[in-house]
């Protein structure tokens, strides 16, 4: 459960939710003090890509940078 930054409570409402490439980005008001922010979601697949993407890149990188040695 996500908990309110200001006061800790972890009782909250969604006031809107946005779909962003890779995640989900939600608009929150504590139940308790009133406070709005804001979440980002992200699913096991999108951080599994970015993961592999990322792993990819730097193996890449390493190849040109060591391979010939």
């Amino acid at each position: 459960m996500i908990s309110c930054p200001k006061c800790g409570h972890r009782d909250s409402t969604i006031k809107a939710s946005y779909e962003r490439s890779g995640f989900y980005e939600r608009r929150r008001e504590c139940n308790v003090c009133g406070n709005g922010f804001i979440t980002r979601e992200f699913s096991a697949k999108s951080i599994t890509e970015l993961l592999s993407k990322n792993l990819e890149q730097a193996a890449a990188q390493a190849n040109k940078l060591f391979g010939g040695r």
